[in-house]
């Protein structure tokens, strides 16, 4: 699932109309979307090696 681009603006909108509840509740959607994202990120390269340098 990615993020909807009118996400962003939703939550400035409920904020301007003072709906903490609602703005609350679409931030917390949106910020668990976004913690999806970079797990399915993280998880599809993990079959990748990975070169780590300590200098």
């Amino acid at each position: 699932m990615t993020v909807r681009p009118d996400e962003r603006e939703e939550i400035i909108a409920a904020i301007k109309a003072g709906d903490a509840e609602q703005a609350d509740r679409l931030t917390i959607v949106h910020a668990a979307q976004i913690v999806r994202q970079i797990r399915e990120y993280v998880i599809r390269d993990l079959d990748r090696p990975l070169a780590i340098s300590i200098a």
